[in-house]
């Protein structure tokens, strides 16, 4: 019997978009949670990776350089500096982590109508459950 991550990974496998680069792991996962603060600090990419300072600088370095980030100073505080994402990081991990919209329509496309509402109600359950179980 198969579980839940299980199917996500064949889903994930299945559905995943294509990508012109391919960025690590960690850069991903850096990126993903500059999106869901909004913004963000060197210090607190290092705590929240368990990386060293010169470590979370080297990743923000990489990714300013590839026009993913840009870093700004605080405007409260001048001695902050502020990482935010550009709209090239915004789509990075956006192709990174989601699905490819047209391969779940696709898919959908097969199901019946009450399947794919059954499908939509499951995830957003599931995602909503995520959210309150692990928010910040």
């Amino acid at each position: 019997m198969s579980t839940i991550h299980e199917d996500f990974a064949r889903l994930y496998y299945r559905l995943h978009p294509t990508w012109a680069e391919n960025l690590s792991h960690q850069s991903v996962r850096i990126l993903q949670t500059i999106q869901m603060a909004g913004v963000m600090t060197v210090k607190e990419i290092a705590k929240r990776f368990a990386l060293s300072p010169n470590t979370a600088s080297e990743h923000v370095k990489k990714l300013e350089g590839l026009g993913y980030i840009v870093k700004q100073r605080s405007e409260t505080d001048q001695r902050v500096v502020q990482i935010s994402l550009t709209s090239e990081g915004r789509t990075a991990v956006k192709t990174h982590t989601e699905l490819d919209a047209g391969r779940v329509e696709r898919v959908l496309a097969q199901l019946s109508p009450a399947d794919q509402q059954a499908i939509q109600a499951a995830f957003r359950l599931f995602r909503e459950a995520a959210d309150d179980c692990f928010s910040d």
